[in-house]
């Protein structure tokens, strides 16, 4: 029983995990929002960040810090969807969001994780 529920668990923080980082799918778009990302690179671009940095800045920190990302990254659709098509809204929103993670980065980068 035991092992169980640790594979539920498992499974669930690992799916978890991959709906909050995963990138806009351009073939799945759902709104006028996604479309402007889908058709402009530098949106692209910045939502590609935004994913790889929170890859990375979730594996060096604490399990506290980890859920708080996780929680910003899960709820940050909507707070981009509300910019609409204004594609100088959207950049500032994922400015906003990666900024975090960049700061987590910047933390190990001078510091190191050992």
């Amino acid at each position: 029983m035991k092992v169980h529920c640790t594979l539920v668990l498992a499974t669930a923080f690992l799916t978890l995990r991959a709906h909050a980082a995963s990138p806009i799918d351009c073939a799945k778009i759902t709104n006028a929002t996604e479309r402007t990302i889908c058709s402009t690179p530098s949106l692209l671009q910045a939502d590609a960040r935004m994913t790889a940095y929170f890859e990375i800045a979730t594996q060096f920190v604490g399990m506290g810090v980890r859920g708080n990302l996780y929680d910003s990254q899960q709820a940050f659709p909507a707070v981009r969807n509300k910019c609409g098509t204004d594609k100088a809204c959207i950049l500032a929103a994922y400015k906003k969001q990666t900024a975090p993670l960049e700061a987590v980065i910047a933390n190990v980068k001078s510091h190191g994780p050992f």
